[in-house]
């Protein structure tokens, strides 16, 4: 019943209407006017979709898995969430690599 309501309505091969970003960016920015922290940020489908990628991937989510999830027809579209994970754990360990240069010197001097 619900496959005929909606047959032929669409150009490709969804079954349901897939809202624009226009759409969806509206219907972003209602909700995080209602999340306080989210008030001043500009919350988009764009912005979403990444933070979704970058949060499932931290938590060990396998690239293939998530690629499926994101609907990525080429798996190189996906890594580049990698890529920029990699790169702020990178930046991470920097900020603290000073706190580890001391231990190594004490560690090395027991040797």
């Amino acid at each position: 019943m619900i496959i005929e309501k909606y047959a032929g309505l669409s150009k490709d091969d969804k079954i349901f209407p897939v809202p624009s970003n226009t759409v969806c960016n509206d219907s972003l920015k209602r909700i995080s006017q209602q999340i306080e922290c989210l008030k001043e940020k500009k919350v988009t489908f764009h912005l979403a979709r990444h933070t979704f990628a970058t949060l499932f991937l931290s938590e060990g989510v396998p690239l293939e898995s998530l690629s499926k999830m994101l609907g990525h027809k080429n798996i190189a579209t996906t890594q580049i969430y990698a890529k920029i994970l990699n790169e702020k754990v990178g930046k991470d360990m920097q900020k603290v690599s000073h706190k580890f240069k001391g231990l190594e010197r004490s560690f090395v001097a027991q040797l």
